[in-house]
């Protein structure tokens, strides 16, 4: 190890390489132009931005009502982007000049002036044509990049492939309201529709560029491998800060096509480690790779961990080159974290190996339980994700105490910055290859353009400490063996094309530049079952093996009997609608209904609106749509109700199973991502927070059943559970469990019952098995004329520290639904708003005091104020409590004041039918539950 040693070289870093600065390209003018229509450019960026920045778009803003619909010819055409390149004669005089595209959408041809310098047609791969021949001293330099339809490249490549056989699927579902083929064309899957999402197919030049000059070699990207030197201790210990073997490989592009290169290399770690060394670079077909072993001695960094278990301290790591002559010199500076990672497919039990096996991530030899979400496109546009909206949505998974969200594989290889904040929050990425819900070609042309995807993004993203796997797909083996898309007839075909671009293509090209973390072929499987038989499972699904991604719209999702006692479940949701102020964006009052056309123009999932009827209507009463805002919006409302409620269940349930089984081997599930943290545009989704970053309900909810110490309480039979979930490391003794009955009809409770426990750490245990007659007297608490007692009651839990302060959130479970409740009407008032005053959420805290004078469900706060509150969509049980907002900038009381409402469900209720408004026809009436509701236009 050597500290210090020539540390004033990393400073200097004089870019002698370059013309065109990431500056200078960025100032580049460009022009857009089709068929009859010219324009200004962005660059980055696409082409409909560019349209409707000119003002060629006329309908409004791209989510406006029916716009990906009327917006559709721009992906119909080919598009052309000009510049004019200002060439130096120094340029000229470099061994190698080349225009360097980080990122082009997706099928086009460059050309300086009339020669063609290079083609592209794979979205996620950075592509480097040699120009230097075509190039000539002064601006007479016209650089075009020449884009194809990718809705016609597409049809092309499907109808070519067909010739042979049919590679499905053939298109979307018509309620996708979407495009075809989107599987033979390399770009973002979603970027064609899905059943959550517009169709926006975009062309541009999505990412930077340069044009660079150079005689030596250029640094593009920076493997980092880090292995302590001693064992870690299997609970988190932040004294403890071993040793570390480390690794480096620099990947640059030369200025040769092969032979060698001579120069130094200077690897520097914050200011722990800085080594001048000199190397000789082999090269071959333009690329050489440097590589740099050294250690790092013990109590020198700190272990990186996720969300909720340590700090994520990161150090920057560069990499400089200089040639022999120390006339050029090239360096990139990544940050980079010390950590371990394991995903663990161990037997459960050695000695019935039938029982099936673990799927548990060990981070730092520290088995954790994965909390979070599935992260989509921010936008269909990508050039339309600011990095601050990116930091507000991975700030609010963070917020709600996620450690883990799953890139899915049908969007893109998000941002650098994406990638950095995740590295800063603790947040383990799941990343996907984006390959989703089809089959895929594995002609030469395409495999050649996946393995150059794969090695651009496997590169580009190695050193993050966030990336926890790689996976090769979304959904594919259960496509396939489910028979999705009419494959059976041709298994053998398509099991063959699968193994050829999942596992011989796209796995050996990631784990031989990646060997620091996990791949796996797909996602859902059974792992390593899978790869037994064949990487394509009898039974993709089997809860003893892997991962599951579980939907179920039919059975009463709030009781949770039909979920899966898996492994790890890495999907799961129920779809909501955004809030009205979502809503009212993008809609005009004749859209104000759920069986409105532009609702079901918004409703992507097939029967989506039907499927949501049914699964509110178990529970609460729906309204009539009679294209009033106000039963507009509580129907926008009671959906985010179904959707928190259902959610909450189900990830109680997946963590009531971290730490027993079944006889048969079900349970240790390890994980639950829920399906999905963020919304593409505004419409129905499975998503917990609204496009724009409003958060749903769900969210709120997210914050609670997420928290390190839950109870959660389910029925079995006649008797009440409650469970105590913690993922604390150590155990807590001494903690007191209450468990409270209340009646709808009055404020308070009117039993409880306590118990004082030791919180096992890491440990889902029952805390309490009480029978609804015996123990809690249901009888005798919860009469109410002929109402079964079940309605009249709910339970609320609440779990102390020794000293009285909060362990974990308060729960609720409601025995039965509240549609066959007693409700009052709950009179609910805002009385007094407080501050602002500084707090570690926001600088502008204010203390919201609410008012009831009776039992209300599903309270919910809203405001035009950017911020959050600390809960929302609450049960009262007293007349009073006090919730802070926490306002994102400088905001006043009035200007809060001004603009807060609050709803409970009784907001919801005694609504005029339209078939009851004639005196005369109440017996013909529908009651307000039943599905014919969502057909009342």
């Amino acid at each position: 190890m050597a500290r210090g040693v020539e540390a004033s070289v990393v400073m200097m870093v004089a870019v002698w390489w370059s013309v065109f600065t990431a500056t200078q390209a960025a100032q580049q003018n460009w022009t857009l132009s089709g068929t009859n229509l010219t324009a200004g450019g962005a660059v980055p960026g696409g082409v409909y931005s560019d349209l409707m920045t000119a003002q060629y778009l006329h309908d409004g803003d791209f989510y406006y009502r029916f716009n990906d619909l009327n917006y559709r010819l721009v992906s119909m055409d080919n598009w052309t982007y000009t510049t004019q390149l200002d060439v130096d004669a120094s340029l000229l005089n470099h061994t190698r000049v080349a225009l360097v595209f980080e990122g082009l959408d997706t099928v086009a041809e460059v050309a300086i002036g009339s020669e063609v310098v290079g083609h592209s047609d794979n979205m996620f791969v950075r592509y480097v044509f040699n120009v230097k021949d075509q190039l000539q001293e002064g601006n007479a330099n016209t650089l075009q990049v020449k884009f194809e339809s990718p809705v016609t490249y597409a049809a092309h490549m499907y109808d070519a492939q067909a010739a042979d056989y049919i590679v499905p699927p053939k298109c979307v579902p018509s309620a996708y309201q979407g495009e075809c083929h989107a599987n033979h064309i390399r770009k973002m899957q979603a970027s064609f529709s899905w059943d959550w999402g517009p169709a926006f197919p975009n062309a541009g030049i999505w990412k930077d560029w340069r044009l660079v000059g150079w005689n030596s070699l250029l640094v593009t990207d920076i493997y980092f491998s880090a292995t302590p030197s001693s064992s870690l201790p299997t609970t988190p210990d932040p004294s403890f800060r071993p040793g570390w073997n480390i690794t480096i490989k620099v990947w640059c592009d030369a200025a040769q096509e092969s032979g060698e290169v001579g120069g130094s290399l200077t690897i520097s770690l914050g200011n722990l480690y800085s080594l001048k060394q000199t190397i000789t670079a082999t090269v071959e077909n333009y690329e050489a790779v440097l590589v740099s072993n050294f250690k790092i001695e013990e109590d020198q960094v700190d272990l990186w961990w996720p969300n909720g278990y340590g700090n994520q301290p990161l150090y920057n790591l560069t990499a400089l080159w200089s040639n022999s002559a120390e006339t050029e010199t090239s360096s990139k500076t990544v940050s980079v974290g010390f950590r371990t990672v394991e995903l663990n497919q161990d037997y459960i039990d050695l000695d019935n190996i039938t029982k099936g096996r673990h799927y548990r991530v060990i981070v730092n030899n520290v088995t954790l339980f994965m909390k979070g979400s599935n992260w989509i496109p921010a936008h269909i546009l990508p050039e339309s994700v600011t990095p601050e909206y990116t930091r507000a949505l991975l700030n609010a998974a963070a917020q709600t105490h996620q450690n883990c969200i799953r890139v899915w594989g049908g969007g893109i290889y998000e941002t650098d910055v994406f990638y950095q904040i995740a590295d800063e929050l603790g947040i383990l990425i799941w990343e996907d290859m984006m390959f989703a819900c089809s089959m895929y070609p594995v002609n030469e042309d395409f495999l050649t353009s996946v393995e150059a995807e794969v090695t651009t993004q496997v590169r580009r993203l190695q050193h993050h400490p966030s990336i926890l796997l790689w996976a090769g797909n979304n959904e594919n083996e259960a496509a396939l063996r489910g028979n999705w898309y009419a494959t059976a007839q041709n298994f053998d075909q398509y099991k063959a094309d699968y193994i050829t671009l999942y596992v011989d293509t796209i796995r050996p090209i990631a784990m031989e530049i990646d060997d620091t973390r996990p791949f796996v072929v797909s996602s859902p499987s059974n792992g390593i079952k899978s790869e037994e038989e064949g990487y394509i499972a009898a039974h993709p699904y089997d809860n003893l093996y892997g991962d599951v991604h579980y939907y179920n719209y039919i059975s009463d999702a709030w009781q949770g009997e039909p979920f899966p006692i898996t492994r790890f479940a890495s999907e799961y949701g129920y779809q909501s609608w955004p809030s009205f102020k979502s809503m009212h964006e993008v809609t005009m009052e004749e859209d104000w209904s759920s069986t409105s056309p532009m609702s079901y123009h918004r409703q992507h999932h097939p029967v989506g609106q039907e499927e949501l009827a049914l699964q509110v209507g178990l529970h609460m009463e729906l309204p009539p749509q009679d294209g009033t805002a106000a039963s507009y919006q509580q129907y926008l409302y009671l959906t985010q109700v179904h959707q928190a409620m259902a959610v909450k269940a189900e990830t109680e349930f997946y963590r009531r199973w971290m730490s027993s089984v079944t006889d048969e081997g079900e349970g240790y599930t390890s994980g639950a991502l829920y399906w999905q943290l963020n919304d593409i545009w505004q419409g129905a989704s499975w998503a917990s927070i609204e496009y724009g970053g409003r958060w749903k309900m769900l969210h709120y909810y997210a914050k609670n059943f997420f928290a390190p110490v839950i109870t959660s309480t389910y029925m079995d039979t006649d008797n009440v559970k409650v469970y105590v979930v913690s993922d604390e490391i150590g155990d807590v003794k001494n903690a007191k469990l209450t468990l409270k009955l209340h009646r709808y009809d009055q404020l308070g409770a009117v039993f409880s019952v306590d118990n004082t426990l030791t919180v096992a750490g890491r440990t889902a245990s029952e805390a309490f098995s009480l029978n609804l007659e015996s123990d809690l007297a249901l009888s005798t608490h919860c009469q109410k004329d002929l109402i079964d007692l079940v309605d009249v009651c709910f339970l609320t839990s609440h779990l102390a520290l020794s000293d009285g302060s909060y362990l974990a959130p308060d729960n609720f479970y409601l025995l039965g639904k509240p549609k066959d409740a007693p409700l009052p009407d709950a009179t609910i008032q805002v009385t007094s708003i407080l501050g602002p005053t500084s707090s570690g959420s926001s600088d502008w805290t204010f203390t919201v005091t609410v008012n009831s004078d009776a039992v209300a469900l599903f309270v919910w706060l809203e405001t035009d104020v950017s911020g959050v509150f600390s809960q929302n969509g609450f049960v009262m049980t007293e007349s009073q409590m006090e919730v802070l907002f926490y306002a994102d900038q400088e905001t006043t009381t009035g200007e809060l004041q001004a603009s807060l409402t609050v709803m409970s469900l009784t907001d919801t209720l005694s609504r005029v039918y339209q078939n009851q408004q004639q005196e005369g026809l109440k017996d013909s009436a529908i009651h307000p539950n039943d599905i014919r509701n969502v057909f009342i236009l």
